[in-house]
């Protein structure tokens, strides 16, 4: 693919994000409410969300962190059930997902809120934003399959967005999927309680989970949650067998850190399982932290590095198309197995999920 066909691919799928919203838009008066799932009533009378790490205690009328949950009667509701804001199509390479494979690209669906705040949001104008600042849709669980089979996609990924904060939502898109064997894809950054999570595992065939970095400080001052929780999630989505990949996006100053970088790959290693493939993308300057420059390619280049020092098979660097951490290599022989620019697959060469050569196999889901 040439550079011209490659800028022309990536422009689709934008352009369909944006035309989406003209085929079922929903006013500020149709924002209506359902009952949560996951909280409970404290002795006080409020409403504690049991949702995610941040349980939220709310009085009548008042808003949880995410900005999509509120009490109303006595009840905690949703505001976000069935009224996605950002519809698209995209590779699943863009998840990030390198070892997933599927016949076409993913239906990305998203609502607004989210339960973090992290400073560098790529997508703060849905994120960061309440549904009623939104420009949202009306789409029901029923309805986004049928919008996915319209659109020639191959999957549903909940994506752009926290899916976590809109888990009703997801939760009933993925039974419809599930009933129709049409994979589903959760892009989420792991902060959600255990037994919500175990809710979702059954439903959910590859998750792609953001470890936004290896330190509590770095947790609290930047993304404003606690990494444990993340580690936990990591844990349970590996323990499950199903198939996940991780990404760190790497901010200059901020978490960077060799020694913490190493200490986390340690952990991904002895914990987790050398054959995750672990993500390290490249920081451009967004949201509130503007002042920071871009990632020095060298800082993804040392990450890669000593992941690999650590033992980690599949390890690549994103934001960054051409480069040589793009690419899928045989852990073994050391082949080039997969070939991609940016998010474009130009050469595949596995055969039956092994590397032609030495016949090691390459863990994922392979076409």
């Amino acid at each position: 693919m040439n550079r011209r066909n490659f800028i022309k691919s990536m422009i689709g799928a934008c352009v369909f994000s944006c035309s989406a919203r003209a085929f079922c838009s929903l006013s500020d008066k149709e924002l209506t409410a359902s009952e949560a799932k996951f909280w409970e009533t404290t002795a006080s009378g409020e409403t504690r969300c049991l949702l995610c790490p941040n349980s939220c205690v709310r009085t009548e009328g008042q808003r949880s962190k995410c900005g999509v949950r509120e009490t109303r009667d006595g009840k905690l509701v949703t505001l976000v059930h069935s009224k996605p804001c950002v519809i698209a199509l995209d590779p699943v390479e863009k998840c990030p997902l390198f070892h997933f494979t599927i016949a076409g690209n993913a239906l990305s669906i998203a609502t607004a809120g989210c339960n973090l705040s992290c400073g560098y949001c790529q997508n703060w104008q849905f994120s960061q934003k309440k549904p009623e600042e939104a420009e949202c849709l009306f789409l029901p669980p029923s309805k986004v399959l049928e919008k996915a089979k319209e659109y020639n996609a191959s999957s549903i990924a909940f994506f752009y967005t926290e899916p976590t904060i809109a888990f009703e939502y997801i939760y009933d898109i993925a039974t419809e999927a599930k009933k129709a064997s049409f994979p589903t894809i959760m892009v989420t950054a792991g902060y959600i309680n255990q037994e919500p999570l175990k809710a979702l595992i059954p439903l959910i065939d590859a998750f792609t989970i953001g470890l936004k970095g290896f330190s509590e400080k770095y947790y609290s001052e930047t993304i404003g949650g606690t990494l444990r929780p993340v580690l936990n999630t990591i844990e349970t989505v590996a323990a499950s067998g199903k198939h996940f990949e991780i990404v760190t996006l790497l901010l200059p100053s901020l978490n960077d850190n060799i020694d913490e970088i190493r200490k986390g790959m340690k952990w991904m290693a002895t914990k987790i399982g050398k054959n995750t493939p672990y993500h390290f993308s490249r920081f451009h300057p967004q949201y509130k932290l503007k002042r920071l420059p871009p990632t020095p390619v060298q800082t993804l280049e040392a990450a890669r590095k000593i992941a690999m020092e650590e033992g980690l098979n599949y390890v690549y660097t994103g934001n960054i198309p051409g480069h040589e951490g793009n690419h899928t290599y045989c852990p073994k022989c050391g082949k080039k197995l997969i070939e991609r620019l940016g998010f474009q697959i130009l050469k595949n060469i596995l055969s039956q999920g092994k590397c032609p050569d030495c016949q090691t196999s390459v863990p994922g889901s392979w076409l």
